[in-house]
């Protein structure tokens, strides 16, 4: 089932839809000569009120929780300035080289940042936070 959103916006971006296709770009332009573009990567897991959620085209907080897939990973800056996780460089130049993807595995992990005593083992045997959830993209080879 699709976990990546690509969605145009009015906002400056990295990600740019041109005449080849997506372009990823070290630094944001403005979108009023560019057509920019966000990523969103959503997750099944149970998202809470306050939590940004994607349905359909639309990407905000939740206030109905049950139609709506919660967003885990973004390019969107004001999302990562409320506390979403940013979708690193390594993947974003992945997926603009494969721009069919429409899903893509991500693990909970303990990064190395992470207090130990906030992981835990999970059931494949990797360490993962129990707050403040690290997300890792599996980048298909």
């Amino acid at each position: 089932m699709k976990n990546i959103h690509v969605l145009p916006t009015d906002k400056p971006s990295r990600l740019h839809l041109g005449n080849s296709g997506l372009v990823f770009f070290n630094l944001n332009y403005n979108s009023s000569t560019i057509n920019t573009q966000h990523i969103y990567i959503t997750s099944d897991e149970e998202i809470k009120e306050g939590e940004y959620g994607f349905i359909g085209n639309v990407v905000g907080k939740i206030y109905n929780k049950k139609f709506y897939k919660k967003i885990i990973l973004t390019t969107d800056q004001d999302l990562i300035n409320d506390g979403v996780q940013a979708i690193d460089d390594e993947f974003l130049e992945w997926f603009v080289n494969n721009p069919t993807c429409e899903w893509v595995e991500v693990e909970k992990e303990c990064c190395d940042q992470c207090d130990e005593r906030l992981c835990e083992v999970n059931d494949l045997g990797r360490k993962e936070t129990k707050e403040n959830t690290f997300y890792k993209i599996i980048i298909p080879k």
